[in-house]
């Protein structure tokens, strides 16, 4: 049973295990027979997008109101992204996640800290000693309707797509702490600037269009664009700022405009989680926190670690999703 609020709920249980994800290929087979014996058909495995819908369509039918997301920032993306296609919107399940992925950035503000057999058997005997707290993911949609919503947590486009690369490359991989993906990435985006032959490419940035709220932002061409849906970051890293009148909550974003003046004192503040009064006031760097934000650009964008195109418009918007109550503890 789960107290919130003055009500009791009974919460069933399940489990979504993403093997692949880097810290479960270390576990070996022991934690899925455990785990499996533990949930029975409430274990799942989906091997694909499509097995993963259908398979939280099953859990939506059958009413499963808590479910464990055990993998990283991709697979939590993907989840509720199901959960969203799958329940309505004023049922929505609650989520825990584990941190097992590369990335943890969403385990970071809103998982778990362990992980394993010893954070499951706590939320299947005791969820009432976790602490809900509620998020909106981003919800990512496209203009000319190519796609379908997906929703998640860390959006990156511009110079972020041409980071991600460098920060997922394996020598990264290798040696980085998981909880610097952020940093690696933006670190990454600077870092390309020091070949010859990419930095006119990197420095000019990519034609965009950005609407964020009522105002237009003035850059035509993007060195760095990111929105997040997340409060909190790991090690203190924050490259956002809010506005006065901005929501608390919201999406939060940062653009940077291409060929960007002071952009190593820049990046030092951001990654410190600092924005000092001349970086706010500075006109290559914008950062708020609206409700909404329209995107127009040919370039592909970066949503939770999956690199995406924005179809043949060249438009998406990326706005608030519903409200999803996680456990964290």
């Amino acid at each position: 049973m789960f107290f919130i609020r003055g009500a009791l709920f009974s919460l069933t249980v399940a489990l979504i295990h993403n093997p692949r994800s880097r810290r479960n290929r270390h576990t070996g087979s022991a934690f899925v027979s455990e785990a499996s014996q533990l949930l029975g058909r409430d274990f799942l495995l989906p091997t694909s997008h499509d097995e993963l819908d259908r398979r939280v369509g099953e859990l939506a039918r059958r009413g499963v109101d808590l479910i464990v997301v055990d993998g990283g920032d991709g697979t939590v993306s993907d989840v509720l992204t199901a959960i969203h296609r799958a329940y309505p919107a004023d049922a929505l399940p609650r989520v825990a996640v584990f941190p097992s992925g590369n990335s943890n950035l969403i385990a970071g503000d809103v998982g778990l800290r362990r992980r394993g057999m010893e954070a499951l058997r706590r939320i299947v005997s005791a969820p009432e000693t976790f602490v809900p707290i509620r998020r909106r993911p981003l919800r990512i949609s496209w203009s000319d309707g190519s796609q379908p919503e997906r929703l998640g947590m860390f959006h990156g486009s511009t110079g972020f797509a041409r980071a991600i690369a460098i920060a997922h490359s394996p020598h990264v991989l290798r040696y980085a702490p998981h909880g610097f993906a952020v940093a690696a990435t933006l670190i990454g985006a600077v870092g390309g600037l020091a070949l010859k032959s990419r930095r006119s490419i990197w420095l000019n940035g990519d034609a965009v269009d950005i609407r964020a709220g009522e105002d237009v932002l003035p850059h035509e061409r993007s060195f760095l664009f990111l929105a997040t849906g997340l409060q909190h970051l790991d090690h203190g890293i924050w490259p956002f700022w809010r506005r006065p009148g901005d929501p608390v909550q919201g999406v939060h974003f940062l653009e940077i405009a291409a060929r960007p003046r002071r952009l190593a004192p820049a990046m030092l503040a951001l990654l410190r989680g600092r924005a000092p009064d001349w970086l706010r006031a500075h006109p290559d760097y914008r950062s708020g926190c609206v409700d909404e934000i329209t995107l127009r650009s040919r370039s592909d964008f970066v949503l939770d670690g999956e690199e995406l195109s924005p179809g043949p418009g060249g438009s998406i918007v990326v706005g608030r999703g519903p409200v999803f109550t996680f456990l964290q503890g």
